[in-house]
């Protein structure tokens, strides 16, 4: 049992324990969503351009009928992260709330290439 203990402890110890802040968006009057998207774009790759998020975007149901949105920050704290979100032009405009946590990430794979000849890339 011991052995077990260990090498778990071992598993652990190696995980990557990156803090992201993770926002989801739920729609409270889609009416106003619209009217604010451009902002939102504005404000959602400004903070790209900063360094201050991981990913962001849309979410969708099984038949892809919308379900909000996600934006994953990098943030020192849950208040810096908060702040950012608060500030998302689709919440100051009333068109949507959101949820804020903390995401540790231990786990996973990013799978990049570079094809030199072409400069050519994917991301999966």
């Amino acid at each position: 049992m011991s052995h077990a203990i260990d090498e778990d402890a071992r598993l652990v110890s190696m995980m990557l324990h990156k803090t992201f802040f993770v926002m989801f968006r739920t729609t409270v009057d889609a009416a106003r969503i619209a009217p604010a998207m451009h902002d939102h774009h504005r404000w959602i790759i400004a903070l790209e351009k900063e360094g201050r998020i991981f990913a962001s975007g849309p979410l969708s149901g099984r038949e892809g009928e919308p379900a909000g949105g996600m934006t994953v920050f990098r943030a020192a704290s849950h208040e810096d992260a908060e702040a950012m979100a608060a500030d998302d032009p689709l919440v100051t405009s009333g068109g949507v709330t959101f949820e804020l946590k903390r995401w540790t990430v231990n786990e996973g794979r990013l799978i990049l290439s570079v094809d030199f000849s072409d400069r050519s890339f994917a991301l999966d």
